[in-house]
C-alpha cells in the first residue's frame, strides 16, 4: 500500500504541510524559550514577592486589623491568607502540578531561603495554596485559577495557528494554480498517446506554463496535418495503383480461352491480393480517425458476422455466457474481429474455430480459438507490428501480408481495448479481445 501521494499537487502539498508544521514547532519553541518562559519567571517572582510581603505584613499587624487586611488581599489581589496552625503542624493537601505553580514554588523558596509546600486546596476547587512559616505560625496563602490564568500563551498559539492555516491555504491555492495546467497537459499527452487528438489547451497562467501549453497545441496541430497529408498521399497512391490494376484485371478477363486456366487463375489471385493489400494499407492509415459510438448487442452482432463466413468452408462455433451490450465503435470492433477471424481461419488448418463471449461485470471478453500450429511465445507480440511475418507461414498454402494484426493493434489502442495471443490446449492460438465495462448498458451473465 502506497501511503505517499503520487500526484504533483499531493506531493507538493504534503511537503508544504510538513515544512509548515516544523516551522510552527520551531517558532513555538523559540517563543516559549525566549518570551513565555522569561515572562512567566518574572510573573512568579513578582507574585512570590507579593505573597511573602503579605505574610510579613499580616504577622506584624495587630490581631484586630488582620481580618480587614485579609479582605483587602482577596479583593485587590485575589489572594486568600489564613493561619492554619503552628510550626511543624503542616500537612500539604496535594503537590504542585502545573509549570507555573512549580515556578512560583521555586520563587518562594528563593525569597524565603527554605522549602515550602504547596498544592491544590482540599474542598476548594480552583484554588491552590502555599504554606509559609511566619512568626511561629503557618500562613496558607491561596491563589485562585482566575488569578493564574494567562492569556498570552493562548493568544500566541492562536496567532501561530491562524497564521499557519493562512499560509497553508495560500500555498495550496498557489500549488493548485500551478499544477492544474500541468495536469491538463498530462491528460492531453495521455490522450494523444492513446491515439486521440486532445482539444486545444488554454494558453493562460504563468509565462512558462502558457508557453508549454501553446507548444503542445502546435504539436497537436502539426500531427493532425501530417496524418491528414499521409492519408491524402496514400489515397492518391492507392488510386494511381488501382487504375492500372483495374486495367490488368480487364486484360486477364480478355485473355484468349486457349490460355492455360491455371495461369489465368494465378493472375486473378495476384490482382485480388494487390487490391486487398492496398485496402489494408489505407485502413492502417485511417486508424486514428474518430468513429461513431453505437450500442452493440454482442450475441446478435457476432452472429451476423459469422453468417458472412458461411462460404469459407471452416466451421465457426459461437458460445456466449449471456446477453450483454456496450456502447462503442462498432466499425472498429467489426474490423478487429474480422481480422482475428481471418487469421484463425487461414492458419487453422481447416479445423473448427471457436468464438467464446464472456459477459462479466468488468467488461466483455471475446476469445477466438483455432487449432493450427500456434505461434512461438517469443513472437506473439511482434506479430502485431506492421509488415511482420513469421519466418514460416502458419499455413502450408499461404501466408498473410503482415498488416492484419497491425490494424488490430492500432484500433485496439485507439479505443482503449486490450488484445493478446495465448497458446490453447489444442496447440493452436487463442486471440483474446478485452473490452472494458465503461459505457456498459446491461449484462446478465
Amino acid at each position: 500500500m502506497r501511503l505517499l501521494p503520487r500526484s504533483l499537487f499531493g506531493q507538493t502539498g504534503l511537503t508544504l504541510a510538513i515544512a509548515l508544521l516544523l516551522f510552527l514547532l520551531l517558532v513555538l519553541a523559540v517563543i516559549t524559550r525566549f518570551i513565555l518562559l522569561p515572562v512567566a519567571e518574572r510573573s512568579t517572582e513578582d507574585l512570590a514577592a507579593l505573597m511573602v510581603l503579605s505574610a510579613q505584613t499580616w504577622a506584624e499587624l495587630p490581631p484586630a486589623t488582620r481580618p480587614d487586611f485579609e479582605e483587602e488581599l482577596r479583593r485587590s489581589h485575589q489572594l486568600d491568607l489564613t493561619a492554619v496552625g503552628k510550626t511543624g503542624q503542616l500537612t500539604p493537601d496535594t503537590s504542585v502540578t502545573t509549570p507555573y505553580l512549580r515556578l512560583l514554588e521555586r520563587a518562594l523558596e528563593r525569597r524565603l531561603g527554605f522549602a515550602v509546600s504547596g498544592g491544590t486546596l482540599a474542598g476548594r476547587p480552583g484554588w491552590h495554596g502555599f504554606d509559609i512559616p511566619m512568626a511561629g505560625r503557618i500562613l496558607r496563602i491561596g491563589i485562585s485559577d482566575d488569578r493564574l490564568r494567562q492569556s498570552a500563551p493562548a493568544a500566541i498559539v492562536l496567532i501561530l495557528v491562524a497564521g499557519g492555516l493562512l499560509i497553508l491555504i495560500t500555498s495550496f491555492l498557489l500549488v493548485r494554480r500551478l499544477t492544474r495546467p500541468l495536469a491538463r497537459l498530462a491528460a492531453s499527452m495521455e490522450r494523444l498517446g492513446s491515439g486521440h487528438f486532445p482539444p486545444p489547451l488554454p494558453v493562460q497562467g504563468p509565462r512558462e506554463i502558457a508557453t508549454l501549453s501553446a507548444g503542445m497545441n502546435r504539436t497537436v496541430e502539426k500531427l493532425k496535418r501530417l496524418i491528414a497529408a499521409r492519408t491524402v498521399l496514400l489515397a492518391g497512391i492507392s488510386h494511381d495503383i488501382r487504375t492500372p490494376l483495374t486495367h490488368l484485371s480487364l486484360v486477364v478477363e480478355m485473355l484468349p480461352p486457349e490460355l492455360e486456366p491455371r495461369l489465368r487463375r494465378q493472375l486473378q489471385r495476384d490482382v485480388e491480393e494487390m487490391n486487398r493489400l492496398i485496402a489494408q494499407v489505407m485502413e492502417l492509415s485511417r486508424g486514428l480517425e474518430a468513429q461513431e459510438l453505437v450500442e452493440v448487442d454482442f450475441p446478435a452482432f457476432l452472429q451476423r458476422m459469422l453468417d458472412d463466413y458461411e462460404g469459407t468452408g471452416t466451421r465457426l462455433r459461437l458460445a456466449t455466457t449471456g446477453e450483454c451490450s456496450l456502447r462503442l465503435a462498432a466499425g472498429a470492433l467489426r474490423r478487429v474481429l474480422a481480422n482475428l477471424l481471418d487469421n484463425a481461419i487461414r492458419y487453422g488448418d481447416g479445423e473448427p474455430v471457436d468464438i467464446h463471449v464472456d459477459c462479466g461485470v468488468d467488461g466483455v471478453r471475446i476469445r477466438i480459438s483455432d487449432r493450427g500450429p500456434g505461434i512461438p511465445e517469443t513472437k506473439r507480440k511482434k506479430v502485431f507490428e506492421p509488415f511482420f511475418r513469421l519466418e514460416q507461414s502458419r499455413s502450408r498454402s499461404t501466408g498473410g501480408s503482415g498488416l492484419g494484426l497491425a490494424i488490430v493493434s492500432q484500433l485496439v489502442q485507439v479505443n482503449h481495448w486490450r488484445v493478446w495471443l495465448e497458446r490453447n490446449a489444442a496447440g493452436g492460438t487463442d486471440a483474446v479481445l478485452e473490452l472494458p465495462a465503461a459505457g456498459r448498458n446491461a449484462a446478465t451473465p
